[in-house]
């Protein structure tokens, strides 16, 4: 990353362009929604809405409109949940949904510390790990005897995620000496009619 980029903020809307541009030039994808910055909760709920009436208008099967609003409302509150601040007290983050005919590429990021990385990392391969059977159990058990902290969660959100779409993907980019981003990959495939 360029080093003359010296706030979190510039580094997160570099990162946010690289992935961007990323996506159009080397994947080939149309960009469908993006937002880099603050996410309020009205701010979630009409992206949700948003993409909802999207989805339905390019015609694609109700499974998959409710799999990518599922996704997009588990994703968008875990950065409104979990998402550190910078050093201006912002809690920023960015989304990009794109698609090409077979799938659709979702990227969520939000500010994490650094001492969370590896647990976020370890956590997202154990998941990655699962059949389908072992995760549902996982799901259950996790919904039924484990704690669930203030904030919500008990990690549901990306054991929701992984059953809706399969692998997920991961990438972090240190911010500086606390913070790193997390940036969360989904795929979801795109059921033809």
């Amino acid at each position: 990353m360029n080093e003359t980029l010296n706030t979190v903020a510039q580094k997160i809307r570099a990162l946010f362009k690289e992935t961007h541009d990323d996506l159009v030039n080397n994947e080939d994808r149309k960009i469908l929604v993006s937002h880099n910055g603050t996410f309020s909760q009205d701010l979630v709920g009409s992206l949700s809405n948003g993409v909802e009436e999207l989805l339905v208008s390019k015609g694609d099967k109700r499974i998959v409109i409710k799999r990518m609003f599922s996704i997009l409302l588990e994703g968008l509150q875990n950065i409104r949940l979990h998402g550190k601040e910078d050093e201006k007290e912002e809690q920023l983050a960015f989304l990009i949904i794109a698609a090409d005919e077979d799938s659709y590429k979702i990227y969520m990021a939000n500010i994490v510390t650094n001492s969370e990385v590896q647990k976020i990392q370890s956590y997202l391969d154990e998941l990655n790990d699962l059949d389908e059977a072992v995760l549902k159990e996982k799901y259950l058990s996790v919904l039924s005897n484990e704690f669930i902290s203030a904030k919500g969660g008990a990690g549901l959100g990306l054991i929701t995620t992984r059953m809706k779409s399969g692998p997920l993907g991961s990438r972090f980019a240190e911010l500086n000496d606390e913070q790193t981003l997390f940036v969360l990959e989904v795929t979801l495939p795109r059921i033809k009619r």
